[in-house]
């Protein structure tokens, strides 16, 4: 079954955000963490009127957003 955006986006956040750490550490512990990904899934599916084809792009989509984060 194919995946939504909305679950393609979400997943490329917990994994991104895990592998530079910040599943640790948030106030409020992982739930905490999870809403934040889910919050900003919805703004990256959000920002771009094309599809997310598969999870590498979307993966690419996070990590290009969060290069602008400084």
């Amino acid at each position: 079954m194919a995946k939504t955006q909305m679950q393609l986006a979400n997943k490329a956040w917990r994994n991104v955000t895990k592998s530079y750490g910040w599943d640790r550490g948030w106030k409020g512990g992982k739930k905490a963490w999870k809403a934040f990904c889910r919050e900003n899934a919805a703004a990256t599916i959000e920002m771009d009127d094309d599809p997310i084809p598969n999870y590498a792009e979307a993966e690419w989509r996070v990590n290009e957003e969060l290069s602008y984060w400084d």
